[in-house]
């Protein structure tokens, strides 16, 4: 919806955007099916965009006048969302964003840059806000929240995109004890996070990165920016994991609620891969890389795992690593030769037993 953006990107009207609702029939929607695709894939929780920044609720709130209330006749794809979720052991996470240009719609210049503009692009001087406006805001988005909390038994996460504190962490807290948050609600949260790509360095405590993976580089549905193939999306999961960090890899769907083929593609390979070398993501913690080691590793009592990236054909050097008793490639049950001298770990592997993804060596350390 907005005009004058610094990258290339379709543009509509906030009006001809908003008109959309009437005729928008999400029918593809099917959380059962699509949850459990993405449990198969590794996933271990799931966050629905529950409120977008154009305000459009996907749930029948009875606060605000624009959502599925409005133009779904109540569907409640929360209720649909949360229950999949369960049904499939993933965490719930709920996504919510405090800043809404529906509400905002008469005060708000719809230009990221340059002269305000309308909800028809064109040139205007907006008015002043009235006084008691932000104070209404304020009430919308803790109500809302409340019912997103409040309605649908327990949710593990919230993520909140922007806002000041509306609701305060400490009643998000009260309504829901044990709820992780995020820190983006107007003060501090439970995790560290980037956006958009990898961090430079290792974060102090846990962290999560939320990355576009299906589309790659967008967040909504587009079909002109290319997708996320299963081993681009296994080498951001290791790198985040050997520093023990979540990847929380963004999928657009369709218009119809679908997910497009190209996620429900890197999906298949993906869940492929878990079946056997799952134990070196999921359960495992960090390792010492880049600072002692040449490639991502993980570890968990007893073991380590060395992760080969794609396009790695170097020998891994781990200085002042534990001597094994052994290393296995866990997506073949091969042996893997080794050379540990003076505390330094090197291991060579193959380009026979290389598979054009992430490979990973499985080390027994006593």
């Amino acid at each position: 919806m907005l005009a004058n953006k610094p990258w290339k990107d379709r543009t509509v009207t906030p009006n001809t955007y908003y008109g959309w609702a009437k005729q928008w029939k999400p029918d593809k929607v099917d959380y059962e099916t699509q949850l459990a695709q993405a449990k198969a894939a590794g996933f271990t929780y799931a966050v629905m965009v529950t409120k977008h920044h154009d305000g459009f609720t996907l749930w029948p709130s009875k606060l605000g006048d624009i959502g599925t209330t409005q133009f779904l006749g109540g569907r409640d794809f929360v209720k649909e969302f949360v229950a999949a979720c369960r049904k499939h052991g993933l965490k719930v996470g709920l996504y919510y964003s405090p800043p809404d240009w529906w509400f905002d719609r008469q005060y708000k210049s719809f230009a990221m840059r340059g002269p305000a503009l309308d909800m028809d692009h064109k040139a205007v001087t907006l008015p002043k806000r009235p006084a008691d406006h932000d104070a209404k805001r304020k009430v919308l988005v803790a109500g809302q929240v409340t019912e997103l909390l409040s309605n649908y038994g327990k949710i593990d996460l919230i993520w909140f995109d922007g806002g000041h504190g509306e609701i305060p962490n400490e009643e998000v807290r009260r309504l829901q004890p044990g709820i992780v948050v995020n820190r983006r609600n107007g003060g501090g949260g439970d995790y560290g996070d980037s956006e958009g790509k990898l961090p430079d360095k290792r974060f102090k405590g846990w962290f999560e990165t939320c990355e576009t993976c299906w589309p790659a580089n967008k967040w909504s549905y587009t079909d002109s920016w290319g997708w996320d193939t299963a081993p681009v999306v296994l080498e951001k999961l290791v790198r985040l994991r050997a520093w023990g960090g979540n990847l929380l890899a963004n999928v657009g769907p369709k218009g119809d609620g679908g997910i497009p083929d190209q996620a429900l593609s890197a999906w298949k390979d993906m869940a492929a891969w878990m079946k056997h070398s799952r134990e070196s993501v999921i359960g495992a913690g960090p390792g010492p890389f880049p600072e002692r080691v040449n490639a991502p590793v993980t570890t968990a009592k007893g073991v380590a795992y060395v992760h080969f990236l794609p396009g790695f054909d170097e020998e891994v050097l781990w200085q002042n690593a534990p001597r094994p008793e052994s290393a296995v490639l866990l997506r073949t049950g091969d042996a893997v030769p080794f050379h540990h001298e003076d505390g330094s770990l090197r291991i060579k592997l193959p380009s026979s037993l290389r598979s054009g993804s992430v490979d990973v060596i499985k080390l027994l350390i006593p």
